[in-house]
């Protein structure tokens, strides 16, 4: 592990930015854009269904072939806006890397399932995306030696294709405002670190539901709603929005104070 350096914290956000956040959180389920409340390609509702659906399948019947697909990976690359990985040194690897799901990701999973109390917290978490950052790169020795690896990609499948587990979204933009290393693979232990801390700061996450579904299976859609996947989300988006690295709408931020406003008006009635 790098040697620790100093880097921002998350703050305790009042109710709310967190109320913003969530709203973003609604849009991006139902596949419209917090910026300028225009369809985007890809849901996170639908998210869910490419990545996770898979995956749990995978964890029931092994030598299942339904296996997480390049054309999602694409898809979640396009929606993310993390396609500045395609003009890396070293190729993606889209074999090696959905491969590496099933080959080492999975056995990760179930490690973390048999073990009630882990090593540190979110340890088998950090570990699975440093395992899944160097997969999807092609030339193996060469991510040793200039550290490489996919870790905003594999992040974001991580945190869709398995959401009982507590994945945060790891953004090269999000970790250079926090003053985090700059190489990812370096830094990544530290803001999960840090993310899971501050998520368990700010208790007003824990008051937040996960919207009704329109496509995701029953049992996985009760799945998600009884893990914290949703409040985690909030997060992510309340710590975006706090760091300037982008902007919300105006209607979105007329909504969460009218929501706010009203809240604060029955508890003084």
């Amino acid at each position: 592990m790098a040697q620790r350096r100093s880097f921002k914290k998350v703050p305790l956000f009042s109710n709310f930015k967190l109320k913003l956040a969530e709203l973003c959180a609604n849009d991006l389920w139902s596949g419209i854009n917090y910026e300028n409340g225009k369809r985007i390609s890809t849901s996170d509702e639908e998210l869910l269904v490419l990545f996770a659906e898979p995956f749990y399948k995978l964890v029931i019947k092994p030598n299942s072939k339904n296996l997480i697909k390049e054309q999602s990976i694409r898809k979640l690359i396009r929606v993310a806006k993390i396609k500045a990985l395609f003009r890396s040194a070293n190729p993606t690897n889209f074999k090696k890397g959905i491969f590496g799901i099933k080959k080492n990701i999975i056995p990760i999973y179930k490690q973390w399932k048999s073990i009630k109390n882990p090593p540190q917290p979110i340890y088998y978490e950090t570990n699975a995306i440093l395992t899944l950052g160097k997969d999807f790169v092609k030339q193996q020795k060469k991510v040793t030696q200039n550290g490489n690896f996919r870790v905003p990609l594999a992040s974001r499948i991580l945190f869709f294709a398995i959401p009982n587990m507590s994945f945060f979204n790891f953004s090269n933009s999000l970790a250079k405002k926090m003053l985090f290393q700059s190489r990812p693979q370096a830094a990544i232990p530290f803001f999960m670190d840090t993310l899971d801390k501050g998520f368990h700061l700010n208790s007003y996450l824990k008051k937040m539901k996960l919207p009704p579904p329109s496509f995701l299976k029953p049992n996985l859609y009760r799945m998600i709603y009884k893990s914290d996947w949703w409040q985690r989300r909030v997060l992510d988006l309340a710590l975006l929005i706090h760091f300037r690295i982008f902007k919300v709408r105006k209607e979105l931020i007329k909504q969460a104070r009218s929501i706010i406003l009203s809240k604060r008006k029955k508890i003084n009635y």
